[in-house]
């Protein structure tokens, strides 16, 4: 018998526990329910944003994100770029649905699938507690062969620069031997001694004259004519004219 009532009060204890969570998660549900005001500003404000984008030239996104990058708003400029990144794949908007509001950490979510003339495109805006816009970004949808060939173009162009990148530095590599050679050819001067200084040219003197003490040649000269008239007979030197006087080497006079 007190078994029995053992069994029947842990099921009914049992019972009241699947109650009381039931009733916890009815409250949770409740309290995760998002205000009507706020979810119906949302869903008036995020199809106007997209239409501010989907209104805007080159020109004025030109401007829009300048003005963004001056004021520092990361938000309008990661929003800007994200745009500028799909528009020429999407086209011209066409048409958008109701955005679907829930409840994200800190604030709210708005989705809104929109059709533009060239795909469908999933629109995105990201709010906080305070309806402040935190983020927005635009998801195109792709086919599986514009997946395939935008992922073929991706793996080319990183090919690509890692083999330029490759050749690069292999052309550096080359170019070594002769940074080596130039070591080298400066190390060979450093090493070689220095040139002697090359001797003047010697000065070859010009040749002197030497003057020699003009002697008193008359009385020489009367000698020698008197010695010839007297060889030759005669009385008087006085016919003779010496011209010159040269030395005759052989000194045995005959």
């Amino acid at each position: 018998m007190k078994q029995k009532m053992k069994r029947i009060w842990l099921a009914f204890c049992v019972v009241l526990c699947l109650f009381a969570l039931g009733g916890c998660g009815k409250k949770a549900e409740e309290a995760e329910e998002i205000d009507p005001q706020i979810q119906m500003m949302l869903q008036q404000g995020v199809p106007q944003t997209l239409d501010t984008f989907a209104s805007m030239t080159d020109e004025d996104l030109e401007e829009q994100l300048a003005q963004a990058t001056k004021q520092k708003d990361s938000v309008l400029i990661s929003a800007f770029q994200s745009w500028e990144s799909v528009r020429k794949d999407l086209g011209g908007l066409v048409s958008n649905e109701t955005p679907v509001i829930e409840l994200a950490e800190d604030g709210y979510v708005a989705r809104m699938n929109t059709v533009f003339e060239q795909r469908a495109c999933e629109f995105t805006v990201f709010v906080d507690e305070n309806l402040t816009i935190t983020s927005i970004s635009f998801n195109p949808e792709y086919t599986v062969s514009e997946k395939m060939t935008k992922a073929a173009m991706n793996m080319l162009m990183g090919m690509g620069i890692v083999f330029l990148v490759l050749i690069f530095i292999s052309w550096l590599i080359s170019l070594f031997k002769y940074i080596h050679v130039f070591e080298d050819n400066m190390k060979k001067k450093e090493a070689a001694p220095a040139p002697a200084p090359q001797a003047a040219p010697a000065v070859t003197p010009a040749p002197t004259v030497v003057e020699e003490a003009e002697a008193d040649d008359t009385e020489l000269i009367s000698v020698i004519a008197a010695a010839i008239a007297a060889s030759q007979g005669m009385a008087s030197a006085d016919g003779l004219v010496v011209r010159s006087i040269k030395r005759v080497p052989n000194r045995n006079w005959k």
